[in-house]
């Protein structure tokens, strides 16, 4: 008998792809230049339904260059007295516009079917469950009400012709109401069945800015849910903390949008809306955030540290890219954030998967301490400070504290990873474009 010797793969070196989602928001316009012109190579956006028929000519023609579509019905937000009176009341899906939050009754067979009618006719590949926060303070009993809705939804896509159309469940709650085993426990048995692919982790008390503490939390807790054998997106995460649970494995990935939708607050979810004083200044602060530090500055502030001694090579330049100028940077923050997340998830996903916790400890995550120092010590003059309306003791004192921090976050990752090892259970990949065509959802 012949013997058929099978040569075992010595040296190779498994590298997880890391599923970067692009929240379009409100910057569908910058998203279509910068893709138009090569400068951001996009895989999988997400639109919202509330802002989609104002971006529905973007969505055909990214979907016409295979990019992945991910639709957000925006139900979570409908059901929050402090957020349905916003853009999410112009869901195409809504038979009217809703007067008052949703309740669980709101979310009926038609509600259902009119989504999925609207997944389809977007050419959405994905589509966000509708599912709400389960800490809201007015209902108690989201949980099954939403996991009814997905149940439903695959049904209802399926009757329709969108048997290709993957559901991604949404799950809403701030980082303490998912520490205790038993409350996890609970989740994964409620949602371990439902016919999804992924689970999205939007996550309130994250902030956008790391902390020791924060992160340590935020891995040991995802890494305790990878009983569901599903892909682990952070949704509204992106920056140090969502690297750090790519890296660790405990995470597939992230979504977020270009300086905006990168944090999730539900601090108020609950409360009605204060009304606007008229005589406050209205928009949002214009933020730049530094490549690389972990934070960012109001554009007045940045524009301090950079004119100061050795500022703009500190501010204006780092691993993934770089600014010519001052102007230029402040000009094109939101492009120049956007090359950097693309830049900086590619670089990790070519990094071997059992390295990736030590590479990121080394690189990423030293670099930031590093340059956060070096910042720390810039000094612009009390001159410079009043001309630019800034108060300079409080912004000297943050980045002070923020050069701290980072260096306790990498202290605290350090620990992490030597209690968990190199070869601890990882997060499973999210399959890119690939159809499902099963009511029990992808089981491979």
């Amino acid at each position: 008998m012949n013997k058929v010797v099978v040569q075992f793969p010595k040296g190779q070196k498994l590298r997880t792809p890391v599923a970067q989602f692009f929240r379009i928001g409100d910057s569908h316009v910058k998203f279509g230049e910068m893709h138009a012109s090569g400068h951001l190579p996009l895989s999988r956006v997400v639109f919202e339904a509330g802002r989609f028929n104002r971006q529905n000519a973007l969505a055909t023609q990214l979907k016409s260059e295979n990019v992945e579509i991910t639709l957000d019905t925006g139900a979570a937000e409908l059901s929050s007295p402090a957020r349905f009176a916003t853009f999410v009341r112009h869901a195409p899906w809504l038979e009217e516009v809703p007067k008052k939050p949703l309740g669980p009754s709101d979310f009926n067979d038609g509600a259902i079917e009119r989504m999925a009618e609207m997944a389809i006719k977007s050419g959405a590949d994905r589509i966000l469950a509708p599912t709400h926060f389960l800490g809201d303070k007015n209902y108690d009993a989201w949980l099954a009400v939403d996991a009814a809705s997905c149940a439903s939804l695959r049904r209802a896509l399926d009757r329709l012709g969108g048997e290709h159309i993957r559901i991604d469940y949404p799950i809403l709650q701030t980082v303490q109401g998912l520490i205790d085993p038993d409350a996890r426990k609970a989740l994964v048995e409620t949602i371990s069945n439902l016919p999804i692919d992924a689970c999205w982790m939007r996550l309130s008390g994250l902030g956008k800015e790391p902390g020791p503490q924060k992160v340590r939390t935020l891995i040991r807790m995802l890494g305790g849910l990878h009983n569901l054998g599903k892909p682990i997106i952070l949704d509204y995460c992106l920056g140090v903390n969502a690297e750090a649970a790519e890296a660790f494995g405990v995470s597939s990935g992230a979504a977020g949008g270009i300086l905006e939708l990168d944090q999730f607050n539900a601090r108020d979810w609950h409360k009605p809306p204060e009304e606007r004083d008229p005589d406050a200044k209205f928009g949002r602060p214009r933020i730049v955030q530094v490549p690389g530090l972990g934070r960012g500055f109001r554009a007045h502030e940045f524009e301090l540290l950079a004119r100061a001694r050795g500022g703009r090579k500190l501010l204006l330049q780092s691993e993934h890219v770089s600014a010519p100028s001052i102007d230029e940077m402040v000009r094109t923050r939101k492009q120049i954030q956007a090359l950097h997340i693309a830049r900086s998830q590619a670089a990790l996903q070519d990094v071997p998967d059992l390295n990736r916790a030590g590479h990121f400890l080394s690189q990423t995550v030293a670099t930031a301490e590093r340059r956060a120092k070096d910042i720390s010590f810039l000094k612009p003059t009390e001159a410079q400070a009043k001309a630019a309306d800034v108060d300079l003791g409080s912004l000297l004192k943050r980045t002070r504290t923020h050069a701290e921090t980072i260096g306790k976050v990498a202290d605290a990752l350090e620990k992490l990873h030597e209690e968990r090892g190199t070869d601890s259970p990882r997060a499973r990949a999210c399959d890119l474009n690939i159809a499902q065509a099963s009511l029990l959802g992808d089981q491979r």
